[in-house]
């Protein structure tokens, strides 16, 4: 008998507990931004969702990029006048850019 009523009163406890602990809570919940807010402030910062290249960075292209007319005719007068000039082999180039 002894055992039913220290089960009883510790089922009576816990539910009291549970009872009151809703009740000091809001009637409708928090606000959806405050709730964003409090979940944004929790979390840590991942380095790599949010990296940016820096704007002065160096850029190499497979290809050439594209020139207005009168730099493509000078540049053809010159390699005019380099193959008449020289018999050498044309050298590659590499272009690169730098943005700002």
């Amino acid at each position: 008998m002894n055992m039913l009523r220290t089960t009883a009163a510790i089922l009576a406890c816990g539910l009291s507990a549970a009872a009151i602990a809703q009740q000091a809570e809001h009637r409708l919940g928090d606000h959806p931004a405050v709730i964003v807010k409090r979940l944004y402030a929790q979390q840590g910062y991942d380095y790599a969702s949010k990296f940016y290249p820096h704007p002065a960075g160096l850029y190499l292209y497979a290809e050439a990029p594209p020139a207005d007319e009168a730099a493509v005719a000078a540049a053809k007068a010159k390699q005019k006048e380099t193959a008449a000039g020289s018999e050498a082999a044309p050298q590659a180039t590499l272009t690169a850019e730098v943005r700002r």
